[in-house]
């Protein structure tokens, strides 16, 4: 009996890892533009790669998209891109994915296609020509509109770069693009958080690449992961490719090779921190209705999903809850307001503040975008928590007119 017993134990556990492990993988979320040919503007989408035709759309008044500017801020919840309105103006557009409320500031440099994130400080980072020719290394604050110039690389007259072949290491704040110059495709690599400004380049070796390569970052794995496609001059085919980039050495080891992929959307492309998969938009070798790609890492096996519609565009991966549960508040005085800090007391089941903040207004919404407390906030500085289950929330309180937004992981 104890052996039948232990069986079951054993049947059950497997079965609820299974139903968990998938449970995990349902949530992959993804945002994106899409086109809206009545309006003649860029909708904002957000849909479970599961149920792309069960979408849900915020109008916006974007009639044009920089291609390849997109970028998902997992400590906010921002997805964030440069883009032109309908009156013409151009800058930096923010949808925030919890919130579900827009912005948009006029652009104070040229956010080029190659911007990535800090999940740690939501500092956007890129490389951008000035008035001198040169390439300079910019750090971007959304929340402020905030440029600073970390430094100008010395790099050749002729160098060429990538549009959207950059990628992240928030783990220990390293960006890293590519760029070509005489010698090659190189990857360069630069600490953010060094002291003074300084940078590598690596040649990068392996299979021939022919056009784009995108790179991607697996703040789990600590691994760069790129796809590009590779010209078989012998066969007169293209191969496309995704691989193993080693930071140090510059090699590129094939982890796999798709014949099956006549071409890809290198601006449809993104990772989901989560369940550590390469998603981007392909055609088959018939080059008929594109298809969302889910690449497992882990497997070297592929999926394919639908889009929610023909003209999408600018997806990124919604990481905000592997953000919060890795990397837990920010760290950045960019992102408080009078230094308030806002926290759980599990005792007494409230959610306090470290000013007094009695009588604001306030909001608390869930991981699904729903409101699920909302009211002021009492005369002992608290929030009742009793009713709210375990997760991630964005608590809004609106202090001296201005509305600040915080991260807190409820126990």
């Amino acid at each position: 009996m104890k052996v039948k017993n232990t069986f079951v134990i054993i049947l059950f556990l497997s079965l609820f890892t299974i139903i968990t492990s998938k449970a995990q993988e349902d949530q992959i979320n993804l945002i994106a533009f899409k086109y809206n040919g009545q309006s003649q503007t860029s909708d904002i989408i957000k849909w479970n790669i599961e149920t792309p035709e069960t979408f849900t759309t915020t109008s916006s008044n974007v009639t044009g998209i920089l291609v390849g500017t997109s970028i998902f801020n997992g400590s906010t919840g921002d997805f964030i891109a440069r883009v032109t309105q309908n009156d013409g103006v151009s800058g930096i557009f923010k949808y925030n994915a919890n919130t579900q409320t827009t912005s948009f500031n006029e652009a104070t440099s040229f956010f080029n296609g190659s911007a990535e994130c800090d999940m740690q400080t939501g500092f956007v980072y890129n490389y951008d020509g000035n008035n001198q020719n040169e390439v300079e290394l910019n750090k971007y604050d959304p929340e402020t509109n905030q440029l600073t110039i970390i430094g100008t690389f010395n790099f050749a007259p002729n160098t060429s770069f990538f549009p959207d072949g950059s990628c992240f290491d928030s783990n220990t704040g390293m960006y890293y693009f590519v760029m070509q110059d005489n010698e090659g495709k190189k990857l360069v690599a630069v600490p953010i958080n060094a002291a003074e400004f300084t940078y590598t380049e690596t040649l990068l070796t392996g299979l021939p690449i022919t056009g784009n390569i995108g790179l991607e970052f697996s703040n789990e794995s600590n691994s760069i992961y790129c796809i590009y496609s590779s010209y078989n001059p012998q066969t007169q085919s293209s191969t496309f490719v995704v691989g193993n980039l080693d930071a140090a050495s510059g090699a590129i080891a094939v982890v796999n090779t798709l014949d099956t992929i006549g071409g890809y959307q290198f601006y449809n492309r993104t990772f989901d921190q989560n369940t550590k998969k390469l998603l981007f938009v392909a055609y088959d070798v018939a080059f008929t209705t594109p298809k969302l790609y889910l690449y497992d890492i882990e497997t070297n096996t592929y999926e394919t999903r639908a889009l929610p519609g023909e003209n999408v565009l600018e997806i990124e991966c919604n990481n905000f809850e592997y953000s919060a549960l890795k990397y837990g508040q920010l760290n950045t005085p960019a992102f408080t307001t009078n230094n308030l800090v806002i926290y759980q007391d599990i005792a007494a089941k409230a959610i306090l503040f470290s000013k007094n903040v009695a009588k604001s207004n306030f909001q608390i919404v869930n991981m699904q975008g729903a409101i699920v407390s909302a009211g002021q906030v009492s005369s002992a500085n608290a929030i009742d928590a009793s009713t709210l289950q375990s997760g991630v929330y964005i608590v809004s309180v609106v202090v001296d007119s201005k509305r600040v937004d915080k991260k807190l992981i409820l126990k």
